[in-house]
């Protein structure tokens, strides 16, 4: 008899739990979205008009400042590859934000000449991560990649979002 009483007591405290459960997920299901809640998806390039974005990446001694600024849809910035043994070379971004990449032409000064060339940042969980690909026309005075699907995202540098007052002071 007193296991038939716990058994009892079980299955009624079970049913009841039950019941809870089900109101419960029904009123959350049934409730008004915050409207507080940020919903931006981490790859998507954030395209918030007029605020500074800033990114970097520090490998050995070698390192990459990019800050820029989107103003009417449009993509404007700097960018600087600081290398210890390579050559180094600084200049300004133009370009657009296309759902999670940043397609920016990045014409710059190195070794007493000026080139200009494509470059594409694919945004990852908060990071970009720069693009390599081969270039349609190696000889040209732009260089544009021959084939923007086969750009690889996994060769390049990883830049982590920075302190804006700090990289505009590296990229002078």
């Amino acid at each position: 008899m007193k296991n038939a009483f716990l058994i009892l007591s079980a299955s009624l405290l079970m049913v009841c739990s039950c019941e809870k459960n089900i109101e419960k997920q029904i009123n959350v299901e049934n409730r008004k979205p915050d409207t507080l809640a940020v919903s931006e998806d981490p790859n998507q390039i954030s395209e918030q008009e007029n605020k500074d974005y800033c990114y970097m990446n520090v490998i050995g001694k070698d390192s990459m400042f990019l800050s820029y600024k989107i103003t009417n849809g449009n993509v404007s910035g700097k960018l600087k590859y600081k290398n210890v043994e390579k050559d180094s070379n600084a200049g300004d971004i133009t370009g657009k934000v296309a759902g999670d990449t940043l397609r920016v032409n990045y014409k710059f000064a190195s070794e007493g000449s000026v080139s200009e060339r494509e470059i594409y940042f694919l945004q990852d969980s908060g990071v970009l991560l720069e693009g390599i690909g081969d270039y349609a026309d190696p000889s040209a005075s732009k260089l544009v990649y021959s084939s923007p699907q086969a750009i690889n995202y996994s060769k390049g540098q990883r830049l982590t979002p920075a302190d804006c007052k700090m990289i505009t002071e590296k990229l002078k």
